[in-house]
């Protein structure tokens, strides 16, 4: 579905809803987690795991992931007609798995209008030690 709105206008949409999105990470809300994730969402997560949308849930609804600190230090957001492409990097705090996350990353969003929604179609996230 083709974007109706002007590319800046797609960007603050896209900002906001990287927010929310940033905001479900932390407080573990599946609802809002579901409703920007498209079904058939691919992650890459910084071990090189690939995770469809049902398997990232999962590692939220089972406590596997938990985030208690995200702050964006520079994020770029590209719009591309109908794909918004995000680059932003991160300080996070929290637990993936048995491993404590304290640190940076770099993570890649690519957002797409499904039916009148957009949503997280695709996303990777790097740790950097800079």
């Amino acid at each position: 579905m083709a974007n109706t709105l002007s590319d800046q206008e797609t960007i603050l949409l896209i900002a906001d809803l990287e927010e929310k999105l940033l905001d479900g990470f932390k407080t573990t809300d599946l609802g809002t987690l579901d409703l920007l994730f498209a079904d058939g969402m691919i992650f890459h997560d910084q071990y090189g795991n690939v995770l469809d949308k049902e398997m990232d849930m999962d590692a939220y609804r089972n406590g596997l992931v938990s985030i208690n600190k995200i702050n964006v230090s520079k994020r770029e957001i590209r719009v591309f007609d109908s794909i918004v492409v995000v680059s932003a990097s991160l300080f996070i705090k929290g637990k993936y798995a048995d491993i404590l996350l304290n640190g940076k990353y770099q993570w890649l969003r690519v957002w797409a209008k499904v039916q009148e929604d957009w949503k997280v179609i695709s996303a990777s996230c790097t740790s950097i030690s800079i």
